[in-house]
């Protein structure tokens, strides 16, 4: 029997975003944006306004892109905008040039946040970025609304250094460089990146 691949095409403007009954407009209308979600099965339930996919799940939207074994879209009571991610199994998420990677995803729009979470004996969440920098902890949370990201518990910080401005603690002596020097930091609190000049 042959795999049978569901796509949904949500379109944002009609069934996700505020103002799902579309209604004639005196302004022109930018762009509409889509989010298409991938996947080998896919339940949807209008009067639960829940659904979900298994198998193979794929997700493609303008902010980042996800994949997933399985995921659970809540939608709200009021104007069936998404409220409520849940992604289980092999979660690999793509935005602005970093990977996270975790067993289980969790994304509440009313917060902002997205928390990353191991299965309990699992590998832990970790990021990495375009220059092969990696953060790893017991858990992980992006604050997409300011831009943060936490790592809790037991965190770990593999840095590699560019190469022109030496190691994690300063430049090389003699005016040598670093090429393949990779760094781990340890530390059992939470770390928080700040932008540059705070």
């Amino acid at each position: 029997m042959k795999k049978k691949t569901f796509i949904l095409t949500l379109i944002l403007s009609s069934l996700l975003l505020p103002g799902a009954v579309a209604e004639p407009q005196a302004a022109p209308v930018k762009e509409k944006t889509k989010t298409t979600i991938q996947s080998d099965y896919g339940d949807f339930d209008y009067k639960t306004k829940k659904g979900i996919f298994e198998g193979n799940v794929v997700v493609t939207d303008a902010q980042l892109n996800l994949k997933s074994e399985k995921m659970i879209v809540y939608l709200a009571e009021k104007d069936n905008s998404v409220n409520k991610v849940e992604a289980m199994g092999s979660v690999e998420i793509l935005h602005e040039g970093k990977t996270a990677y975790a067993d289980n995803a969790v994304y509440s729009k009313e917060t902002g946040i997205i928390l990353l979470t191991p299965k309990p004996g699992g590998e832990r969440p970790k990021i990495k970025d375009e220059k092969g920098n990696i953060v790893r902890g017991n858990e992980i949370v992006i604050n997409r609304n300011d831009n943060t990201m936490k790592a809790v518990g037991r965190v770990e910080l593999e840095y590699t250094p560019d190469g022109k401005s030496g190691d994690f603690f300063g430049p090389t002596k003699s005016g040598a460089t670093s090429t393949n020097a990779t760094t781990g930091v340890s530390h059992d609190s939470a770390i928080q990146p700040q932008a540059p000049g705070r």
